[in-house]
């Protein structure tokens, strides 16, 4: 057997069990190799959110790789409901897919939103005292002084005039109802 021959037939082997789940897996392995990678390497960042980050990335494709598998596998069960073979083979791999999609879309979202947040926390220490005092807004007292700018004032309010026309003396009777509506 030539190599070529044994390219040719892991190509059609690959073809035609094709799992949608390894795909995704594969995809979401390398995610999870070197987005935190890539993250820790940025040199703008702060070390802190560099960690966060990272860990966010990692956390979030650890949740995802068992999931596709299991939602992939799962959802494949549901062609034993097809009485035809050549159909049930057919129904599948759909259904594979399908439960892959619905894992990428509804599952892994709603999972790392239950679970990321709070394990990062753990991790980096953060308690609801903490939150409560870094996550609320500075409050500003706009009530006990005035404040006036002098680059706030425009030539017009300056000095009243437009182009050497007074603006007090606009004459309104120029403008004319179009007869549109407004609201």
């Amino acid at each position: 057997m030539s190599f070529g021959s044994a390219v040719k037939n892991i190509c059609k082997s690959i073809g035609r069990d094709n799992n949608p789940a390894y795909a995704v897996v594969a995809i979401a392995t390398a995610k999870g190799i070197f987005r935190p990678l890539f993250t820790m390497m940025d040199k703008k960042e702060s070390p802190e959110t560099k960690k966060y980050t990272a860990l966010r990335e990692g956390l979030t494709e650890v949740i995802a790789i068992p999931i596709y598998l299991l939602c992939g596998t799962l959802a494949g069960k549901g062609s034993a409901l097809f009485k035809d073979p050549e159909k049930a083979k057919m129904a599948k791999h759909n259904l594979r897919f399908v439960g892959v999609c619905t894992a990428a879309l509804i599952v892994i979202p709603g999972l790392c939103l239950l679970l990321v947040k709070p394990f990062t926390d753990k991790i980096f220490h953060k308690n609801a005292k903490d939150k409560t005092q870094n996550d609320e807004p500075a409050k500003l007292d706009v009530t006990s002084q005035t404040v006036e700018l002098s680059h706030q004032k425009t030539p017009i309010t300056q000095t009243g005039n437009f182009h050497n026309y007074a603006v007090k003396n606009i004459n309104m009777s120029n403008f004319t109802n179009s007869g549109m509506k407004v609201g």
